[in-house]
């Protein structure tokens, strides 16, 4: 009778220890995984303000100072990005609409070149 007393135990601590060590490895892996995100987020947090400041330098060139810029972004569950330039300046809206689509092309093609990602540049008016 003592004796399946004993066993019952032992499985009982060999069942937690295993579920223990199943719950930390997963642990691990997640932390891994959240790592990875944040690393990646980073990285293209960084290619967004050069890319930012790419397209001020040409605006400035092209003689638009002071131009309003905004960047939208939308990740799809696949980690593609879809990027929309956003631009404002009264003298690129009082070019003609092929100039226009000029400038914004030029824009478009300032873009960093990863996998997976796509602008567009669009005229605020």
């Amino acid at each position: 009778m003592r004796r399946v007393w004993t066993d019952r135990i032992m499985w009982g601590l060999a069942v937690i220890v295993l579920v223990a060590a199943a719950i930390w490895v997963t642990g691990g892996i997640e932390s891994q995984a959240a790592d990875t995100r944040k690393d990646r987020e980073a990285y293209y947090q960084q290619l967004e303000r050069e890319y930012i400041g790419r397209v001020r330098d040409y605006l400035e060139g092209q003689g638009y100072r002071s131009s309003g810029v905004t960047l939208n972004r939308i990740v799809d569950s696949d980690g593609q990005r879809s990027y929309k330039v956003l631009v404002h300046h009264g003298a690129i809206c009082r070019l003609e609409e092929e100039a226009q689509a000029e400038v914004l092309e030029r824009i478009e093609g300032l873009g960093f070149q990863e996998p997976g990602c796509c602008f567009t540049a669009l005229l605020l008016r």
